[in-house]
């Protein structure tokens, strides 16, 4: 299975950074799966749950809303506060 860099940042600092197959977010036009070899995108988030998909299980963070930016196989979420669930 493809995978791809992705990081979950808040104003503390990095919250994940790692190799996953998949990221499903909050968009503000609903909810979307973000996977390896994505086209570009910039997006406003809402509250909810996110969750990561690695190679060997998942975790979820609640995040208060926020963006997220991919480009050229890597993810990067910002996110005013997070917390794994």
């Amino acid at each position: 299975m493809s995978t791809f860099q992705a990081q979950i940042l808040t104003p503390n600092g990095s919250l994940f950074e790692g190799e996953v197959t998949g990221v499903q977010m909050p968009g503000a036009l609903g909810s979307f799966e973000v996977k390896a070899n994505h086209a570009p995108i910039v997006s406003s988030l809402e509250e909810g749950s996110v969750l990561v998909r690695k190679q060997d299980g998942e975790t979820s963070y609640m995040i208060s809303g926020g963006f997220v930016e991919v480009a050229k196989n890597k993810l990067t979420l910002l996110a005013e506060s997070v917390v794994e669930e």
